[in-house]
C-alpha cells in the first residue's frame, strides 16, 4: 500500500485526474506513480558542472507521473494540462538505431527540434538505451501532472527527465544507484540543447526533508547540513518565465564557454600549476597556495575577447565544440568577469558548509547576497530608483584586492578573500533584482538570490522566522500588486527525494 504520508496527495483531485486520464488513454490502470519534487539552490549557482559545491533543498511542489509498460517498444506520453503539452510518442529503436554512440555526437547528428516537451522524455529514455545497449527497452506509457510552475527556475523540465528515467528503469528492471542516476540525468538533458550539470537532478533524487544537500561532482560527494530551526526560506516567483528560447540557450551556453576558455587560459598562463588544475574549482587558495595567486591568475585573462582573438590565444585547442553551442550569439566573451564568478562561487559553495555547521547563518546569508550580486544587472536604491549594475573585474579592481590582502587590518584582509568577491555572470533580470532588493530591506532577512539558471524565474530569501510574513507583505505591496500580478511568493516547505509509489 502507498505510505500514509502520501495518502492525502493520492486522494487529492489532481492525482485522481491523473490516474483517470492514464486509464482513459492507455485502457488500463497505471502500474505505479513517480513523485519528483522541485528544488531550489541556496548557494553554488552555475558551478555544479565546474565541480563546485552546491547547496540544494527539495521543495514540496512536485511533478507526478503515472506509468506502466507500453506496447511494441513505443514510449507514449500525455499530460493533464493538454492545452500546453500535446500527446505524443516515439519508438526507441527508430530514434536510436545505433547504440553506444558518443552522446554529444548523437545529439549533434539528430539535432532535436527545440521547444517540444517530449524532448525531455526522449532525453531520459534514449540516454538510458544508449547506456545499456544489451537491453531492448520495453515500451512505456507515461502520464504527467505538474505542480511545479514552468519557467520559474524550479526545474520543472529536469523533473520530467528524472521521472522518465525512474519510470524507464522500473519498467525495464534496471537498478542504478541514485548518485549515478543523477549524473546520468544531467547528461541526458543535454539532448534539449543546454549544457548544464546534474545538481538539479541530484537534489530531486537525494533530497531530504529539513536538510540542505551539500553536494559536489567529479567525484560525487554529499552531506546533509542543517538549516536553523528559527529560519524560513521564502520563494518569490518573478512571473518572468525563464524560457529556454534559442537566445536564452545561447546565453547560458556562452557563459559555460567563457568558463571553459578562461580555465584553459589559466592553465596555459600558469604551467607550474597545470597538473593540479582539473576543474575550475581547483583554482582556489588552498590548491594554489594563496589568495593572491587567484587574483594574479584572473589578471592574466583578457577582460573580453572575440572568437578570433580566443583562437589566437589558444591555437592548440579545438574550440569549435564550445562555439557551436551558441553559434547564433555573436557578442564578445567576458572571460575575466565570468571566470571570476565561477572561481568565487566555488569558494562560496564550499565555505558555506562551515557556516551552517557552526550556526553562522548571517554569514551564510551574506554569501547568498554576494552570489546574487554576481548575477545582477540592476541595483535599486532606498528610493527605489534603478541604476545599471556596472561591475567589472578590471585590473584596478584586482590591484585593489591585492593591496587589501597585504593590509595590517584583519577585517580588510578578510573582505578581500575570494569568497566575498561577486564576479559578474549577469544572468539576472530587472525583476529578479527588484525582488532581491525589496527583500533585503526587510529586517530579519539574512540573504536573497536568484535560483536556477536565471533570465527569469524565482528568488530564494533566507529570513528569520518572525520576518517571513513581513517579506511576503513587502513583496505583495511593492512588486506584485503595482504590476497587476497575483501574489506569488510563499514560505517553502521542504520535501524528501523522488520516489516510486506502488499499490495503486
Amino acid at each position: 500500500m502507498i505510505e500514509a504520508a502520501h495518502s492525502d496527495k493520492i486522494a487529492g483531485q489532481n492525482i485522481r485526474n491523473l490516474i483517470r486520464l492514464y486509464t482513459e488513454k492507455y485502457k488500463e490502470s497505471p502500474g505505479f506513480l513517480v513523485r519528483v519534487p522541485s528544488r531550489f539552490n541556496l548557494l553554488g549557482t552555475h558551478i555544479e558542472h565546474r565541480g563546485g559545491y552546491v547547496n540544494y533543498m527539495a521543495l514540496d511542489k512536485e511533478l507526478w507521473c503515472a506509468a506502466g509498460p507500453g506496447e511494441n517498444g513505443r514510449v507514449a506520453a500525455c499530460n493533464v494540462n493538454s492545452t500546453e503539452y500535446h500527446d505524443g510518442g516515439f519508438f526507441v529503436e527508430r530514434e536510436l538505431p545505433e547504440r553506444e554512440a558518443l552522446w554529444t555526437e548523437y545529439i549533434r547528428r539528430v539535432a532535436p527540434t527545440p521547444g517540444d516537451w517530449l524532448n525531455y522524455i526522449k532525453a531520459a529514455v534514449l540516454y538510458l538505451q544508449n547506456k545499456f545497449p544489451e537491453k531492448n527497452l520495453k515500451g512505456l506509457n507515461l502520464c504527467f501532472h505538474g505542480e511545479i510552475p514552468p519557467g520559474a527556475g524550479l526545474s520543472s523540465s529536469s523533473a520530467v527527465v528524472v521521472a522518465a528515467m525512474l519510470a524507464a528503469c522500473k519498467v525495464n528492471g534496471i537498478s542504478i544507484a541514485r548518485e549515478k542516476l543523477a549524473e546520468m540525468s544531467g547528461e541526458a538533458e543535454w539532448y534539449v540543447g543546454t549544457r548544464g550539470g546534474s545538481g538539479d537532478h541530484a537534489a530531486m533524487l537525494l533530497g531530504r526533508a529539513n536538510r540542505i544537500a551539500h553536494l559536489q561532482f567529479f567525484p560525487f560527494r554529499m552531506e546533509y547540513l542543517p538549516l536553523g530551526e528559527n529560519l524560513k526560506v521564502v520563494c518569490a516567483n518573478s512571473l518572468v518565465e525563464a524560457k529556454k528560447s534559442s537566445r536564452a540557450k545561447g546565453l547560458f551556453n556562452q557563459r559555460i564557454a567563457c568558463y571553459e576558455i578562461g580555465f584553459r587560459l589559466i592553465r596555459k598562463n600558469f604551467p607550474e600549476f597545470r597538473d593540479r588544475l582539473k576543474y575550475l574549482r581547483d583554482v582556489n587558495p588552498a590548491n594554489l597556495g594563496s589568495q593572491e595567486l587567484i587574483y594574479q591568475a584572473l589578471k592574466s585573462l583578457p577582460e573580453t575577447a572575440s572568437r578570433e582573438e580566443i583562437v589566437r590565444l589558444l591555437p592548440e585547442e579545438n574550440l569549435d565544440v564550445f562555439f557551436e553551442t551558441h553559434a547564433g550569439l555573436n557578442e564578445d566573451y567576458r572571460l575575466r568577469d565570468v571566470t571570476a564568478y565561477g572561481i568565487c562561487e566555488c569558494a562560496r559553495g564550499e565555505q558555506c558548509a562551515e557556516f551552517l555547521k557552526q550556526g553562522m547563518f548571517e554569514e551564510f546569508g551574506k554569501l547568498m547576497s554576494i552570489s546574487h550580486d554576481g548575477d545582477r544587472i540592476i541595483s535599486h536604491g532606498s528610493n527605489g530608483h534603478a541604476v545599471p549594475w556596472d561591475y567589472r573585474v578590471t585590473d584596478a579592481y584586482l590591484a585593489g584586492l591585492l593591496e587589501q590582502l597585504a593590509d595590517a587590518d584583519p577585517g580588510t584582509r578578510t573582505g578581500a578573500q575570494v569568497c566575498y568577491q561577486p564576479g559578474a555572470y549577469r544572468c539576472s533580470t530587472p525583476e529578479l533584482d527588484l525582488i532581491v532588493d525589496l527583500a533585503r530591506r526587510v529586517p530579519g532577512v539574512l540573504g536573497a538570490k536568484l535560483t536556477g539558471a536565471g533570465l527569469g524565474g524565482c528568488v530564494v530569501i533566507l529570513a528569520r522566522e518572525e520576518a517571513a510574513d513581513r517579506v511576503l507583505e513587502n513583496l505583495n505591496a511593492n512588486y506584485y500588486r503595482p504590476k497587476g500580478l497575483p501574489d506569488s511568493a510563499f514560505i517553502c516547505r521542504s520535501a524528501g527525494g523522488a520516489e516510486i509509489l506502488e499499490g495503486l
